[in-house]
């Protein structure tokens, strides 16, 4: 039930805009910065060894911080790709 990825993002790298689909999400960000916006409400920005949790119906967004690559463990469940 559970779909573990490794994101591997250069610095500036998006989501594209937001997106939502049913499920959970948890990601634990390995090294660099990463911001997380959850239903344009919240921005979570997130740094090496930060964890973060949120109901994925709600519209999600990223970006990748700083000038180094950004590494995060995304997990979704169900899986969704």
């Amino acid at each position: 039930q559970l779909q573990p990825q490794l994101f591997v993002l250069a610095p500036g790298a998006t989501s594209d805009g937001s997106y939502a689909h049913a499920g959970e999400e948890f990601l634990f960000v390995i090294a660099g910065r990463l911001a997380v916006w959850l239903d344009e409400r919240e921005c979570h920005e997130l740094a090496a060894g930060d964890a973060l949790t949120f109901p994925s119906s709600l519209p999600h967004r990223f970006v990748a911080l700083g000038g180094d690559e950004t590494r995060v463990l995304w997990v979704n469940t169900p899986p969704t790709f």
